[in-house]
């Protein structure tokens, strides 16, 4: 019987030790280092520019420019965790194809941004670039976010919901606390969570155009967080990969998709 006790305890103080760890390194978890460093993408591109771009008079992300005509608006791109602003040309050039300016913006200790790689810090910083975007330029302005990102732009959406003329959010959560609930089962993560970052909260008095993109194969955010965040939202359009999981959704998105996802917006 001691034995037992013994055995009882050790695993009660484990699990205590556990919960702490949980609750002070939550930001190390969301938030982990980049995978790899890519290459400034500053230079001459084939039908645009792109130069680095400052909020505040501080660097924020990248900025890219068509080389003919004026921007029908601005498209303002927040990229997942393991990412910086550099990895993300690719999804930035469908809509500079389609005549948009768009902002890659970037999280504080991310990247080329020097500051802390905490969640408050990359919301804030989120946040600060929709305002930025507003006052450097005129035209509609729409978000896309991927992963992390898009539980970044929803929350930037929260309170600035007429400035924003639609929003794109690839595989995202429904809230964080229901995702982390049912990755850590085995502790109570909703109430631990310093902030539950409820993505169909932040949509609720958002009357814009919302398209939803969900990996049918995701296994990282499975794809009923981005159903039940689609179904949540009156009049969000749901897109659904199927063959696709949580990294190679890119890959499966075709000119038809984008097409139709640019449409869905009002901004074909």
């Amino acid at each position: 019987m001691p034995l037992l006790v013994l055995c009882i305890r050790l695993a009660l103080a484990a699990y205590v030790i556990a919960l702490i760890a949980l609750y002070f390194m939550q930001d190390r978890m969301l938030l982990p280092a980049t995978l790899y460093d890519a290459e400034p993408p500053t230079r001459h591109h084939a039908g645009y520019d792109v130069e680095p771009w400052h909020a505040s008079g501080q660097y924020a992300g990248y900025v890219a420019t068509p080389v003919i005509g004026t921007p029908r608006g601005t498209f303002v791109i927040y990229h997942g965790n393991a990412e910086s602003a550099e990895n993300k040309l690719p999804l930035a050039e469908i809509f500079l194809r389609a005549g948009y300016r768009v902002v890659l913006a970037e999280y504080p200790g991310h990247g080329k941004r020097e500051g802390s790689r905490t969640m408050k810090a990359a919301l804030n910083a989120s946040r600060d670039a929709l305002a930025a975007v507003r006052e450097q330029w005129n035209g509609h302005v729409y978000l896309v976010g991927e992963s992390l990102g898009a539980g970044m732009a929803t929350q930037a959406i929260r309170g600035n919901e007429s400035t924003v003329a639609g929003v794109v959010l690839i595989t995202p959560w429904d809230t964080l606390a229901s995702v982390a609930a049912q990755t850590l089962w085995i502790f109570p993560v909703r109430w631990m969570l310093h902030e539950p970052f409820d993505s169909i909260d932040a949509l609720a008095r958002y009357t814009g155009p919302v398209v939803v993109i969900g990996a049918q194969k995701d296994t990282l955010i499975p794809v009923a967080h981005a159903r039940g965040l689609a179904s949540a939202h009156r009049g969000a359009r749901l897109m659904l990969l199927t063959d696709a999981n949580h990294d190679d959704w890119f890959d499966a998105m075709t000119g038809e998709r984008w097409q139709q996802v640019l449409l869905w917006l009002g901004a074909g």
